[in-house]
């Protein structure tokens, strides 16, 4: 028994005495075990029945042809997976931002996602995704010792007047009011929520939030400062979005 390139060859003797290969291991031959086979067989050979030397070159050839194609099949699936994990690698930039995939809601607008994560199956990229369920405009006012306290004691026409995407416009008197009072007052108004949270001073903060956005607050007899924010609302639960299906990108 010998091994030409890990491949394990048996040999016996055939009728006239001679060694011939009985068995190989397996058939994963390289070119250059073919060839050391070939000068072997013809070393050993029976000079009353030659071996066809032109059948052994043309078996050769097609050896060397398959190896080609096979190396030309493991270049490609190379290719392939660079491509791939290149397309993984640009499709990372999406985690974080807003996209639309061709989903509506019961009134036709175009559902749209968060992106949390990215993977890769069988080729195609997946989403993970967190339906977006509203925008809100949040209003910050400067900090008070307590909700209890009044708002304003002496303009009896102070008021605040908060207007919403739709236009509509809600006026809230502050006289002789406390913030616990206001917040309550706002949040029975269709849209828009309040209330006063104490923060991590201690103290507390008057907040004002108002759903879809594009709001506005103004002030009559009154100078409550603030501050503005937008904050976004999600699902619970999870999506998975194909990547192809991507329609637009925020």
């Amino acid at each position: 028994m010998s091994t030409t390139s890990s491949v394990t060859t048996s040999s016996s003797l055939d009728a006239y005495g001679n060694t011939v290969t009985s068995a190989v291991s397996n058939d994963q031959l390289e070119s250059s075990d073919f060839i050391t086979l070939m000068l072997t067989q013809l070393k050993l050979q029976d000079p009353t029945s030659a071996v066809d030397s032109s059948t052994m070159l043309d078996t050769q050839l097609q050896l060397s042809n398959l190896e080609a194609s096979t190396a030309t099949v493991e270049a490609m699936e190379a290719l392939q997976s660079t491509f791939e994990q290149s397309a993984l690698s640009s499709s990372a930039s999406l985690i974080g931002t807003i996209v639309e995939n061709g989903d509506t809601d019961d009134e036709g607008n175009n559902k749209q996602y968060k992106i949390s994560s990215v993977s890769m199956n069988d080729g195609e990229i997946s989403l993970t995704a967190y339906e977006l369920t509203g925008y809100y405009d949040v209003y910050y006012f400067d900090e008070v010792s307590s909700g209890s306290d009044v708002i304003d004691s002496t303009n009896e026409d102070s008021s605040m007047t908060l207007t919403n995407s739709d236009g509509n416009s809600y006026s809230f008197s502050t006289y002789n009011k406390t913030y616990d009072e206001l917040a309550a007052e706002i949040s029975e108004t269709s849209g828009m929520t309040s209330s006063v949270v104490q923060n991590s001073s201690g103290n507390y903060q008057l907040v004002v939030s108002i759903s879809n956005g594009s709001s506005s607050l103004s002030q009559n007899n009154l100078a409550l400062a603030y501050s503005e924010d937008t904050a976004t609302a999600y699902g619970s639960e999870a999506k998975t979005i194909s990547y192809n299906n991507i329609t637009k990108i925020y």
